[in-house]
């Protein structure tokens, strides 16, 4: 039995769309249909995709055990949770071999919860009459959907308590991956670059995007999908803009969405060396728009063997270049992580400062929807401060210990 596949096709209009076929090749309709929907809601690229992945693992469990997808019941959902978290789920037959990486507990949760949307989705649609995966209701104080600070204060029909799948896990609290300042200049040096820019463009691209991104703390999609005149050079103090956009030739979309443009500022070293690489790469790619990063070898093709030089850059091939440095380089540095390293660093310059954190400055500068949200991941780094300085005072003490 084979198990299904996702499959990327570009699509006019809608740019590039995954979807899952089984073993014939023909599309599995009602994952079809939900994705699509998703489409239709406008959900970014990057969403959809995620979605498409996720029910690959519904698809190929529910087809292991030769239940359809739409006849699974809550036992079967149940048995799903389980199979997820067992590290001989990708062995078929009797010969099972573990995977190199088991699913961690939030990956898990994620594909549970892509499993809940779209038999909610089938409900709607008429397919089934109730969902197998069961929903308990939870206090809002305790599990707060909207991370809302003031949620439990409120009532009203439905406030007091939301729904919540039976099928999560708990998830252990996890440090963000950040990056040490030795470590990311020796990433750097493995990005080999010519003195003068016109002349190894892409190095130069590459070595920028890595700065930017660590300077700016942006997310992945909010870089690939800026445009030239997102750059502030003087006005508002200098940096870049996040501008919410479904348009962009790369696909890419910033997450926030309608309304939460934001504007980040930038030091001066780094805006000067974005001034160099528009003047002297850049330009000199003839780029197909207005977007500000773009392919800027000459002989780059696509699948296709067309060319490609002056074509926006895809979030895709700027983690595929990422991929390559960390082999080269021996350190293995991801978009994300730069950006909790930009966030971590902004949180140790109150602590060291003796100051309280701006929980809402850090917030806006990285695009939390709340500052719940960057409190939670963040606030280890006061924990840490205490502790320092609790054995600061050991030093003190002792040390006045051994003057008498």
């Amino acid at each position: 039995m084979v198990d299904p596949r996702v499959v990327a096709a570009d699509m006019l209009d809608h740019g590039r769309m995954y979807y899952l076929v089984d073993g014939n090749l023909d599309f599995i309709p009602e994952v079809k249909e939900f994705l699509d929907w998703k489409l239709a809601l406008r959900r970014a690229p990057a969403t959809r995709q995620a979605y498409c992945h996720r029910l690959w693992y519904l698809c190929a469990f529910l087809q292991r055990r030769g239940t359809p997808l739409l006849a699974a019941t809550p036992v079967d959902l149940v048995d799903f949770l389980i199979w997820l978290g067992n590290p001989y789920r990708d062995a078929p037959g009797s010969a099972p071999s573990p995977v190199p990486r088991p699913l961690e507990p939030s990956t898990i949760n994620h594909i549970t919860r892509a499993a809940g949307g779209f038999y909610k989705f089938a409900v709607r649609r008429g397919w089934i009459a109730a969902s197998p995966v069961a929903y308990v209701d939870v206090p809002r104080g305790t599990w707060l959907t909207e991370r809302d600070l003031l949620a439990h204060t409120r009532r009203g029909d439905g406030a007091a308590t939301v729904k919540r799948s039976e099928l999560i896990l708990a998830v252990p609290a996890k440090r963000p991956k950040v990056v040490s300042d030795a470590d990311f200049a020796t990433f750097l040096t493995s990005i080999a670059m010519d003195p003068a820019p016109d002349r190894d463009p892409a190095g130069f691209r590459d070595r920028l995007i890595a700065l930017v991104l660590k300077e700016g703390g942006f997310r992945l999609g909010e870089l690939a999908g800026m445009r030239v005149d997102d750059i502030e050079m003087v006005r508002h103090g200098g940096g870049l803009h996040v501008r919410f956009r479904p348009d962009n030739a790369s696909g890419a979309r910033a997450k926030a969405g309608y309304g939460r443009d934001r504007f980040v500022h930038l030091g001066a070293d780094v805006l000067g060396l974005i001034d160099l690489y528009l003047s002297e790469v850049w330009v000199r790619a003839a780029p197909r728009g207005h977007h500000l990063w773009a392919v800027v070898r000459a002989d780059a093709t696509d699948r296709a063997g067309h060319p490609t030089l002056g074509t926006a850059l895809h979030g895709d091939r700027i983690r595929h270049m990422f991929q390559h440095y960390s082999r080269k380089s021996g350190v293995s540095i991801t978009p994300h992580m730069l950006r909790h390293t930009h966030a971590t660093a902004l949180v140790r310059s109150f602590l060291t400062a003796g100051e309280p954190v701006d929980w809402k400055f850090v917030q806006e500068r990285l695009g939390h929807a709340s500052v719940v949200t960057t409190m939670e991941t963040y606030t280890h780094l006061e924990d840490d401060d205490r502790r320092l300085s609790y054995l600061a005072f050991m030093d003190r003490r002792e040390g006045r210990r051994a003057d008498h």
